[in-house]
C-alpha cells in the first residue's frame, strides 16, 4: 500500500510542473518576443543611422552635386546600406532631403500627422549648393523607416503611427552645412 501511496504522490508533483509551467509560459514567451523585437528595432535604427551618416556625407562634400546624382540615385545609395535588415520598398523608406539658405529658415514637414498617418509631403530631394556661394547651404538629410511589429500585446504599447496600426516610424535625421566645394 505504501508502494502504491507513494507512486501516486510522485505523479502529482510531475504534473505540478507541467501545470506551472502552462501558467507561467505565456508571459515568458511574451516578454521573451518583446525583448527580441525591440532589440531588432533598436538594430534597423541603428543600421539607419549608420546610412545616414553615409549617405549623406556625398552631399555635405559636394559629391552628390558635382556628379548630378537624382533622387533614384541617392534613394539606390540609402538601400544598399540599408538592405542588410530592411526593405527598400518606397511604401516603407521614406527619404526627405531639404536645403534651406540658413538655420534659422529650415521648415520641414512632420513625418506624421496627429492621427499618426504618413505625411505624403517626406519625397523631396533638394542637396543644396556649396557654402562657397552663400546659396542654400544649410541641409536636411531624413530617412523614416515604418516598421511592422508583430508581438501581441507589446505592438499596442510600442507603435506610434496610429492606434492599432501595430507600426513604428524609426528615423534619423542629419542637419549640416554643405561643405565648400
Amino acid at each position: 500500500m505504501r508502494r502504491l501511496l507513494a507512486g501516486l504522490s510522485r505523479k502529482e508533483k510531475s504534473g505540478s510542473a507541467a501545470i506551472e509551467f502552462a501558467m507561467v509560459a505565456p508571459i515568458f514567451f511574451l516578454l521573451t518576443f518583446a525583448i527580441l523585437e525591440t532589440s531588432l528595432v533598436f538594430f534597423a535604427d541603428m543600421i539607419l543611422d549608420n546610412a545616414v551618416i553615409d549617405t549623406s556625407r556625398l552631399i555635405r562634400t559636394g559629391q552628390a552635386q558635382n556628379q548630378n546624382v537624382t533622387q533614384d540615385q541617392f534613394r539606390t545609395d540609402v538601400c544598399n546600406e540599408v538592405k542588410v535588415m530592411l526593405s527598400c520598398d518606397p511604401a516603407k523608406l521614406l527619404i526627405d532631403v531639404r536645403s534651406f539658405t540658413n538655420f534659422g529658415t529650415t521648415n520641414f514637414p512632420p513625418a506624421l500627422d496627429a492621427n499618426g498617418n504618413l505625411n505624403p509631403n517626406l519625397n523631396a530631394y533638394q542637396p543644396g549648393g556649396s557654402s562657397q556661394g552663400g546659396g542654400n547651404a544649410i541641409v536636411s538629410v531624413r530617412v523614416m523607416y515604418v516598421w511592422q511589429l508583430y508581438t501581441p500585446l507589446f505592438a499596442q504599447y510600442f507603435e506610434n503611427m496610429g492606434k492599432g496600426s501595430g507600426q513604428r516610424l524609426i528615423g534619423f535625421s542629419a542637419a549640416f552645412k554643405n561643405e565648400p566645394y
